[in-house]
């Protein structure tokens, strides 16, 4: 199994931006009509049938009109849909044709619903969504190990690529290095991404990390940036392979949430009191890398000998973002190539765009390769990355980045 994914290696950027294989769907009908009624016309159905349904986190529910001016709307207005959704491409107004539309459940909890033309008639439905409950802390958080790349795969093209500094700040103490490239709350606000980043201990169940955003730059340049904190989030491991971040944004936005965490590629190092004795190998240049030129862009790698993969994300700009562009002005891209364990440089590397997400909801995205990329390490703190783009917002655009890594190599890295 394992060489047919090193043989396949894209299906990894699939895992990272497909919703989750094993999820269901649940229909639930809209409206119609019954026999009889005045003048044999049948009567009206106003409700949703079944009215009350219990699922489970990274579940859809999936409504289908079957005859009246309806929609659903959800009292929190979480999503507003028929002819598809509000916020992603649809439009949620009542309207009497056969629609149907399909909202995912990410987060445990229940959501009541309505229709806007007969909720006062008693058209309501509501859905319980189950999930788990946070997971007991059971893994050392200060540990080089937890560097790696994890994502709820309920959500759709988004995640974090992660680095762990084991002991950063003495025995015990280390640091956590994260970035999030994720969306916008709508799909037409299209992509951004925050950083998240503090301290960690050996003998907490939990750390509790500054959420911070960047933005004013421009891609691969020196337009000077600005980071701010906004908000915090709590992580928590069950294992090696699974946890949650919890997040609570303080930017007016109102979003807070829980993300089931798992990690996407193949565990090398960790282990539940820490490192678990596996050699490194080019696992150890995993983390984050800058070059220092630019202003508040960047790259966390994630090279995985196990499965012989190499997967990044990108921090950066738009080419044409001005200091005043905010959030908008950011971009993302993801890498991707097939390594061996002992390798230090890299060609052909797939740069991928991807659009059409949602803030931490499944959505429809479209991935596309939009350049490739080479990737040479000097040393176990230098490299140097040229790349090409031939679509996107960067067509046309080539250049080098001279990469230093942002903290000190761990112990053992060597090529």
């Amino acid at each position: 199994m394992r060489s047919h994914y090193v043989r396949t290696w894209p299906v990894w950027l699939l895992l990272l931006l497909a919703a989750s294989a094993s999820a269901m769907d649940h229909l639930v009908i809209v409206g119609g009509t019954s026999p009889g009624g005045y003048y044999g016309g049948g009567t009206p159905i106003l409700m949703f049938n079944p009215a009350n349904l219990t699922i489970n986190v990274g579940d859809t529910v999936t409504w289908t009109n079957a005859g009246g001016p309806h929609n659903a709307h959800a009292d929190d207005n979480s999503f507003r849909c028929a002819q598809g959704c509000d916020g992603q491409g649809g439009n949620g107004n009542p309207i009497n044709t056969s629609w149907t539309a399909t909202v995912a459940f990410t987060k445990p909890g229940t959501v009541t619903y309505h229709c806007d033309n007969h909720g006062y008639l008693g058209m309501t439905g509501s859905i319980t969504v189950q999930g788990p409950p946070p997971p007991p802390a059971s893994v050392n958080l200060d540990q080089q190990g937890l560097t790696g790349t994890w994502a709820n795969p309920a959500t759709n093209s988004q995640g974090f690529v992660l680095e762990a500094d084991a002991d950063l700040f003495g025995p015990g103490s280390g640091n956590v290095f994260a970035g999030w490239f994720t969306y916008d709350t709508t799909a037409a606000g299209g992509q951004r991404w925050y950083t998240i980043q503090g301290q960690v201990s050996s003998g907490s169940a939990s750390a509790t990390l500054p959420i911070y955003l960047t933005d004013g730059g421009q891609f691969d340049t020196a337009q000077a940036t600005k980071t701010m904190p906004v908000g915090q989030a709590t992580l928590q491991l069950s294992d090696c392979m699974h946890g949650t971040l919890a997040y609570t944004f303080s930017d007016g936005s109102g979003r807070t949430g829980t993300i089931p965490l798992t990690r996407l590629l193949q565990n090398v190092t960790c282990g539940a009191t820490g490192n678990n004795g596996t050699a490194g190998k080019n696992y150890l240049l995993s983390g984050a890398w800058a070059d220092f030129a630019t202003s508040g862009q960047g790259l966390v790698i994630d090279i995985n000998p196990v499965q012989g993969v190499l997967f990044a994300a990108w921090y950066t700009f738009l080419a044409d973002a001005s200091s005043a562009s905010g959030p908008a002005g950011q971009h993302w891209y993801t890498l991707q190539a097939l390594v061996t364990p002992s390798t230090s440089s890299l060609t052909n590397i797939g740069i991928y765009d991807t659009t059409g997400g949602v803030f931490d909801h499944a959505a429809t995205t479209a991935t596309n390769q939009v350049g490739t990329a080479s990737l040479v390490f000097h040393s176990c703190s230098s490299a140097t990355m040229t790349f090409s783009f031939n679509g996107g917002p960067n067509a046309g655009r080539n250049g080098t980045l001279n990469l230093a890594r942002i903290v000190a190599p761990p112990t053992g890295c060597t090529l």
